[in-house]
C-alpha cells in the first residue's frame, strides 16, 4: 500500500461508481487510491480526518468529518475541498 503514513485508518470508503477507486480518512488527511488499493495519494483534504464518506448518486461527491467536529465537502472526488461547516 504505497503511498500511506504508517498512522491508523480512521475511516475508509469505496466508490460505488469504480470499486478500484478507494478513500481512507487518516490523521495525516484524506488519501485516495484508483488502483484498488496498490497506491495511494494524499488529497487536498482537510488534516485529522475520523470519516470520510461518498454520496452514493454523485460518487465524485465527498464528505470528510475532522477530529474538531468540522465537515468538508468535495465534489470532484477529492481534487478540491469546500471549507469547514
Amino acid at each position: 500500500m504505497g503511498g500511506l503514513p504508517t498512522t491508523t485508518v480512521n475511516g475508509f470508503a469505496v466508490s460505488p461508481a469504480d470499486p478500484k477507486v478507494m478513500y481512507v480518512a487518516m490523521r495525516d488527511g484524506v488519501f485516495r487510491s484508483q488502483g484498488a488499493g496498490g497506491t495511494w495519494n494524499r488529497t487536498t483534504g482537510p488534516k485529522n480526518a475520523v470519516a470520510i464518506a461518498i454520496n452514493p448518486k454523485k460518487p465524485a461527491e465527498l464528505y470528510a468529518a475532522t477530529a474538531d467536529g468540522k465537515l468538508f465537502r468535495s465534489s470532484d472526488g477529492g481534487e478540491q475541498w469546500d471549507g469547514a461547516r
